[in-house]
């Protein structure tokens, strides 16, 4: 299964790379992140801090954004200005309702369930309703990115400027080639592997937009209706930074803390374990997006160290937090003894 994106020479010529942060993308991909029972140990921290500062206004979004899959293209539309939410937030609201109709049908379509009774006003592009999709996707902002725009800032230029640096010193075809390992460049067809997905977009003249992304997640994102397509592709492999965050008793000592102890990835392996009790090597290179030669090498110092026990099953090896390694991470309570049962 995958999306297959057809380059024509004039496509060739209108690839670009982002000026930065597009704010109202990373406002609704991580309203996708926030309702994700497995968030995975690189959303972990931040999906606990941000779920106790949910804004009331931003609950009925969640039937527009699922946890997985897409969502209606109107909430993330196409403005001169793409790196403002006010101005995407005001071109949501001058939405067509033919567009509005148009894409909820599609969305409904796509994922099988029923939108609640508010979203038929929103079809009819009902002043009200589309007032209140874009003061909660201002609420959301406000709440979940605007804290972390530094940190959000800092990592989205520095993917755009190792892009860039191929980009020019060793060409498109290079960039392409080495963008992201779910992405397969056969020109000229870029490649993007999707288990949910068998289609073709043909970009037909309109080029393509490459922009770095902190909560696309472990795969790129295609935006396909816009003037010129987008494909956001994701820049973080470690845990991301959550502002202000504090330790308490649900948490216990922050991802962070971890991080500066053991290193970003050791650490995001070690948060992988605990989230999931008793994961397998393949589970955690799954999870964590690291192969799994490397999963293995961060498993044994862990081991080495006194933080995590294997236990062997046949061929499949399980790992568990020890004491000490539930202790580092916060979760020091019933979940550092005995194998779970599964059958492998």
């Amino acid at each position: 299964m995958a999306l297959r994106i057809h380059f024509t020479r004039d496509d060739l010529l209108r690839v670009s790379l982002g000026d930065g942060v597009h704010p109202l993308h990373e406002t609704v991909l991580s309203l996708r992140v926030l309702q994700r029972r497995r968030p995975g140990a690189m959303y972990g921290s931040w999906q606990r801090w941000a779920r106790r500062r949910v804004p009331h206004s931003v609950h009925p979004l969640r039937a527009l954004v699922p946890p997985h899959g897409g969502c209606p293209d109107f909430l993330t539309p196409p403005t001169l200005d793409a790196y403002d939410v006010d101005a995407g937030v005001d071109a949501l609201l001058h939405t067509p309702k033919q567009v509005l109709r148009s894409e909820l049908r599609e969305f409904t379509q796509y994922t099988g369930k029923s939108l609640p009774s508010w979203a038929g006003s929103l079809a009819e592009g009902c002043p009200q309703t589309l007032e209140a999709v874009g003061g909660a996707l201002r609420d959301w902002h406000r709440t979940a990115i605007a804290p972390m725009q530094p940190h959000l800032r800092d990592r989205t230029e520095a993917a755009r400027s190792s892009a860039a640096r191929i980009l020019l010193g060793e060409g498109l075809d290079a960039l392409l080639s080495r963008l992201h390992p779910t992405l397969r460049w056969t020109p000229p067809v870029l490649e993007l592997a999707r288990p949910d997905v068998d289609g073709d977009l043909r970009l037909r003249g309109r080029g393509l937009r490459l922009i770095p992304s902190l909560f696309c997640g472990r795969a790129p994102v295609v935006q396909p209706t816009a003037d010129v397509p987008l494909l956001m592709f994701p820049v973080c492999d470690d845990i991301i930074w959550t502002p202000e965050r504090e330790p308490d008793a649900r948490d216990g000592v922050p991802g962070r803390t971890a991080a500066a102890l053991l290193g970003p990835t050791r650490a995001m392996v070690l948060l992988g374990i605990a989230e999931e009790h008793g994961p397998t090597t393949t589970e955690l290179a799954r999870r964590t997006g690291v192969s799994q030669p490397t999963v293995s090498h961060h498993t044994t110092v862990l081991r080495d160290s006194g933080l995590i026990s294997t236990h062997r099953s046949g061929t499949r090896a399980y790992h568990l937090l020890t004491p000490l390694g539930a202790r580092l991470v916060g979760r020091d309570r019933g979940q550092t003894s005995g194998r779970r049962a599964v059958d492998p």
